[in-house]
Order: C-alpha cells, then sequence, then structure tokens
C-alpha cells in the first residue's frame, strides 16, 4: 500500500509511484500524466486522438544476464467511452480493445488530477454480445467520468490497429451486418506561413 493510496488528496502534490518493472524504460509519471522517454501520453491521445499506441523498450531488470537484450513494449491511452455506477463498483465502456498483454493494475487516468479515492471498475470488452462476455477489471479513480483518458502498460510491442474497436453496423436496407473500423483521422494543424 502506497502513501497516495492511503492519503489520497497527496495526489494533488506527488504522483501515484509505478511498478518500473511494468512500464517501458524511462517512464516518468506526474500528478496529470505518465511521460515515456519524454513523450506525454495525455499530448499522445490528444494529437493522434485515442485509441492510440505508444512503443518504447522494456526496462531492465534487477538482475540480468550478460545476454540480456531490450524488447518492445508499449503503452495504449483509451478514451472512456461509458460509465454505469452500481451497487458492485463501476462498469466502465473504453474506445480500445484491450489486448491480453494489457497490465490492467498499472492502469491510470491521465489528462486531469483528482484525489477521488481508488475504485475497481469492471471493463466489457466491447465486441461482447452479452453478460457473460469476458471482463476485465481495473482501478481507476472513483470520479472517473466519460471523456477521461486511461493509459496503461501492455508487456509486449503493439500496434495501432490491435486496439482499435471494430464497430458493427447494419449496411441499409440489406440487413447485412459489417464490421466498421472506428479509427478517427488524426487532427491536421493548419498553420500560417511567415
Amino acid at each position: 500500500m502506497t502513501l497516495t493510496a492511503i492519503l489520497p488528496s497527496l495526489r494533488a502534490s506527488i504522483p501515484d509511484p509505478l511498478d518500473p518493472s511494468a512500464w517501458p524504460a524511462h517512464t516518468e509519471p506526474t500528478i496529470d500524466d505518465v511521460r515515456v522517454s519524454a513523450v506525454s501520453m495525455a499530448r499522445l491521445a490528444d494529437v493522434a486522438g485515442t485509441p492510440c499506441v505508444h512503443t518504447a523498450e522494456e526496462a531492465p531488470p534487477r538482475y540480468r544476464s550478460r545476454d540480456w537484450t531490450p524488447r518492445g513494449m508499449s503503452v495504449a491511452v483509451a478514451a472512456v467511452t461509458g460509465v454505469r455506477r452500481t451497487d458492485g463498483g463501476l462498469v466502465l465502456e473504453l474506445d480500445a480493445v484491450l489486448p491480453a498483454c494489457a497490465v490492467l493494475d498499472e492502469a491510470r487516468l491521465i489528462g486531469r488530477r483528482t484525489t477521488a479515492p481508488r475504485a475497481t471498475a469492471v471493463v466489457r470488452d466491447a465486441l461482447a454480445d452479452g453478460e457473460g462476455a469476458d471482463a476485465a477489471v481495473l482501478v481507476v479513480p472513483a470520479d472517473v467520468e466519460v471523456g477521461d483518458l486511461v493509459c496503461f502498460p501492455c508487456g509486449r510491442a503493439l500496434t495501432h490497429r490491435e486496439v482499435v474497436v471494430a464497430r458493427r453496423e447494419v449496411v441499409a436496407g440489406t440487413g447485412v451486418v459489417a464490421a466498421v473500423s472506428s479509427v478517427v483521422p488524426a487532427p491536421v494543424s493548419v498553420g500560417s506561413s511567415r
């Protein structure tokens, strides 16, 4: 148990610690963001849209053999698209598919500061068709809301298409269900030339 877990009000001035073995090398938490090799995950989501993936080198283990070589791992950022508060806790919907290699107990809310206590949240698979679908559990601040950003490390290098949600739509007039990717193009910056 960490000091910020015992006294959540401290999160306004010091970041929650992270497990360095679960995150890529050169990862540092801030009170409202996670930076991987000086790349802000909140800014990455702002520029590229969500879901997005940042790939970096694995952090070296504490004790390693001479022939150890780093492998790639990723940090994924997803937006919260739905929050339902129940008697059993929170049920979240994300705009990303959670890969099997995701380290969900290291998930963090980024993009805003909060001193709310931690709560267990269930994330249902966006492609699931029923209540008996696989669900993932992560711990987030209790005041999580639609539009918040959640980032989490993944144990291997991922591509963007591995976290993109494919939604199902009925093709007009045919009754055929087609899978449509929900990829949002990155915003284009238009600057003045002087």
